[in-house]
């Protein structure tokens, strides 16, 4: 009965060390592993009813030596672990209800397998690890200023693609006035920018997540990159008020707020050209931009002069939640509208980004963004023609902040610069033209992009100084769409230009890897209501039943049918069970004389009617049985 007990205890341990292990881990082998803990489970089940049973057994021993039962409530004893039907006796119920209760928690340890098989699950766990990928790229645009287009950087058969386009002014490289100067951003750069302005949103490489992270898997990784930024200031705001400088930069001549609702026409009214370099440098000059004059050249041909200021004006609704008069003639008009206007230039910045790859979409975060200085430390003077041989009139101060063809890295650097930012203006530059609010008149492609408010009459939104900044990060950020632009580069090794390649051992970087897998979980709480309550009630028997034994004189009985004292008479042993010489007797079940058979009678009776015949046990050539002749 102990033993059994203590086997059931330590199977039912055994369980919750088993489920511990698996909690937690990929659900593999999944109906393997429930098959192991349901055989636990019916171990410990096993055990617990094995120490009840013999427990049961010494209570109904103690039972029937204390009390006098009907044959049919005793039938109904001997046999209550396997018919359920004696729970349906009165009399057994009233006088062996210890005994009863054994039985049924015999009956009832079956739930013991059911209830403690639910308490391991397969759940959807998110899986989190800090690792290495090899496959992060960041920005470097110095690639850009060690690239020579003649003979252009060619990766796993690809060509790396500049964000600029060249002119010269030799063919002979080796001539002593010749040099290459800028033309334009590249086609492949404006296709990207045009995507990005289009989508609203940074472009992001195709199956980016699977090149990165890996197949099945998100990740995170941040990266740092010095890049170009507008920085963007309000200069003027409120009906009348007068346009300050930004720094040494004056506005466009005739650019007031009064261009702007509610004075005048405007709801939106941009220039951004303010100072453009120009893309023909020369009106005479040959295919490639060189010049058909001989040299010496214009000293400023190709020279990057000055950075154009975005000065931006708009009318704002005073409520945007109001519908705004709908012309100039209703009432309300003055009071409806702010004008402002703001001013960005062109700068370099410092960008800590964190990139979010997730279920096949990108996201990405800027947690830092650093102004380091401006592009160009010049200052457009407007009202002053350069007249310096070029087709170029632009005129800023100081000459000495020129950038020069023949300054080449710097030269490069400010060109990429220059062809980033000229795709923002092209699509900031213009107006919009809302004097009769319902019907806009569309002069610019802001329209198409994020700056403007399709369901507030395409009025620029209140933070339009945030989106501006927003809109040309997600150009800058698109560059990572195409790993073929120069100034992407490993992260891990940034000196060196990535291409197509998917990175090796020597391009990890940090990341972290994250993925739902459906993983082992397991409920102990839930198991250990289970198994308490099946071994506090089996120690509670087991109390009872050694309770039993020593009203039992200290004998372990049981109920085999040897011990069942019908006729052993002294050839019994102390512990109620027949002698090892009367087990070795054959006895049946048949036809017999009363006196002969195995019965209870006492020997008067036996005397009285010696040839009294009925079915029942006896010795062998006492009974007479039927014999099957199968």
């Amino acid at each position: 009965m102990y033993i059994f007990f203590l086997f059931g205890v330590l199977c039912a341990i055994a369980h919750h060390i088993f489920y511990s292990f698996l909690d937690g881990r990929p659900a593999e082998d999944q109906m393997i592993m429930l098959r192991y803990g349901t055989v636990l489970a019916f171990a410990a089940k096993a055990g617990l009813v094995a120490a009840i049973g013999v427990a049961f057994k010494q209570r109904i021993w103690t039972t029937v030596r204390n009390k006098l039962l009907s044959v049919a409530a005793l039938d109904s004893l001997f046999a209550a672990t396997e018919d359920v039907t004696v729970f349906l006796n009165i009399e057994i119920l009233k006088r062996a209800k210890m005994a009863i209760l054994l039985a049924a928690f015999v009956w009832a340890t079956p739930l013991v397998i059911i209830l403690t098989s639910n308490t391991l699950s397969v759940a959807p766990a998110l899986k989190v690890m800090d690792t290495t990928c090899p496959g992060i790229r960041t920005l470097n645009f110095s690639m850009e200023e060690v690239e020579e287009w003649r003979r252009p950087t060619k990766i796993d058969h690809l060509y790396g693609l500049s964000v600029s386009v060249w002119n010269t002014t030799e063919e002979n490289t080796s001539a002593p006035d010749w040099f290459d100067y800028y033309t334009a951003p590249s086609d492949n750069y404006i296709q990207m920018a045009t995507h990005a302005a289009y989508i609203q949103q940074p472009v992001a490489k195709i199956n980016a997540d699977v090149d990165i992270c890996g197949a099945g898997w998100n990740c995170t990784y941040v990266v740092n990159f010095t890049a170009p930024a507008y920085k963007c200031s309000e200069v003027a705001s409120g009906v009348g008020s007068e346009i300050n400088n930004l720094g040494d930069h004056k506005p466009p001549n005739g650019f007031t707020t009064d261009l702007l609702l509610p004075r005048g026409n405007y709801s939106y009214y941009a220039y951004t050209g303010g100072g453009e370099y120009s893309n023909m440098q020369m009106n005479d000059s040959q295919p490639g931009g060189m010049p058909k004059i001989a040299p010496p050249y214009p000293e400023d041909l190709g020279a990057f002069r000055t950075e154009p200021i975005m000065w931006i004006g708009y009318a704002q609704l005073r409520d945007p939640d109001a519908i705004p008069p709908s012309n100039a003639g209703m009432p309300g008009w003055e009071d409806a509208f702010i004008p402002k206007v703001i001013a960005c230039e062109n700068w370099e910045a410092h960008y800590t980004v964190k990139f979010n790859l997730t279920g096949g979409q990108q996201i990405t975060n800027i947690t830092e963004r650093t102004f380091l200085h401006p592009v160009m430390n010049t200052t457009w003077e407007q009202d002053i023609m350069a007249n310096d041989g070029t087709n170029d009139n632009t005129t800023a101060t100081p000459k000495s902040g020129y950038v020069y063809p023949r300054d080449l890295r710097r030269y490069r650097r400010v060109a990429a610069f220059h062809s980033l930012a000229s795709q923002v203006r092209y699509f900031v530059n213009g107006t919009l033209d809302s004097h009769q609010v319902d019907v806009p008149i569309q002069a610019t492609k802001a329209l198409q992009t994020k700056l403007l408010n399709p369901r507030g009459e395409y009025f620029p939104y209140p933070n339009l100084i945030s989106l501006i900044e927003e809109f040309y990060q997600d150009m800058v950020l698109s560059l990572f769409a195409n790993y073929q632009f120069l100034p992407v580069v490993w992260a891990a090794r940034p000196d060196v230009i990535s291409g197509v390649d998917p990175g090796d051992e020597s391009t990890r970087y940090p990341c972290e890897r994250s993925r739902i897998e459906n993983r082992y979980d397991y409920h102990a709480r839930d198991l250990w209501i289970v198994y308490a309550a099946a071994i506090v009630l089996s120690a509670i028997g087991v109390v009872s039943g050694t309770m039993a034994v020593l009203e039992n004189e200290g004998v372990l009985l049981d109920t085999r049918f040897s011990s069942i004292k019908l006729g052993w008479g002294a050839a019994a042993t102390a512990d109620g069970a027949a002698a090892q010489d009367i087990k070795n007797l054959k006895v049946g079940f048949g036809v017999v004389h009363r006196n002969s058979g195995l019965g209870v009678m006492h020997d008067e009776a036996r005397m009285a009617d010696p040839g009294d015949i009925h079915y029942g046990f006896g010795l062998e050539g006492d009974v007479r049985q039927m014999r099957s002749r199968c």
